[in-house]
């Protein structure tokens, strides 16, 4: 099956549990890939800004280049995770996808 048929929510849990292994402290099911879907939107914000940026109503300092971003992007579509996800992850507390030990 082509990656380009498969929902946000497949892609998620084989970026998570792929072909390469599994990644630690992330966590699997709906309630967290809610939260993904936020830290998605936050990078394609990110992607368009400079040194901060507006997300659901605060302003951050971006923690990451726009490059960067743009480039986390371009591996989700791929199914590969990026240790920066969980940066953004966590600057907009984005906590349901995260497991308490990271």
């Amino acid at each position: 099956m082509k990656k380009d048929r498969w929902s946000d929510y497949d892609k998620y849990i084989v970026m998570l549990t792929g072909w390469k292994s599994s990644i630690r402290g992330v966590r699997l099911g709906y309630q967290a890939f809610l939260d993904y879907k936020k830290v998605k939107e936050a990078l394609n914000v990110i992607s368009k800004s400079g040194d901060s940026y507006s997300y659901d109503g605060n302003i951050y300092k971006t923690p990451i280049t726009l490059s960067r971003a743009f480039q986390i992007l371009e591996k989700i579509e791929r199914c590969e995770w990026d240790d920066d996800i969980r940066t953004v992850a966590k600057q907009i507390g984005a906590n349901r996808m995260l497991s308490p030990t990271r």
